[in-house]
């Protein structure tokens, strides 16, 4: 099964080319994890719940830079 990261990276790939403003958001973190939720400039959206054991921080911040570029 694919990890957090996989799934943000395909999104990501997936919705570079669309136009429009995207927004990220991170919610607060809480002991079990946080709810990550991007919503792209075509209206598509991610949301995933985020487990403490799944964040790879740097992973994720790479992947989400690449959406605002």
């Amino acid at each position: 099964m694919p990890g957090v990261y996989a799934d943000l990276r395909g999104f990501v790939l997936t919705h570079r080319p669309c136009t429009g403003p995207r927004h990220t958001n991170a919610g607060p973190p809480t002991v079990s994890g946080y709810r990550l939720s991007v919503v792209c400039g075509c209206g598509a959206e991610f949301n995933r719940w985020v487990t403490l054991d799944d964040a790879d921080e740097d992973l994720l911040k790479s992947a989400l830079l690449a959406l605002e570029n």
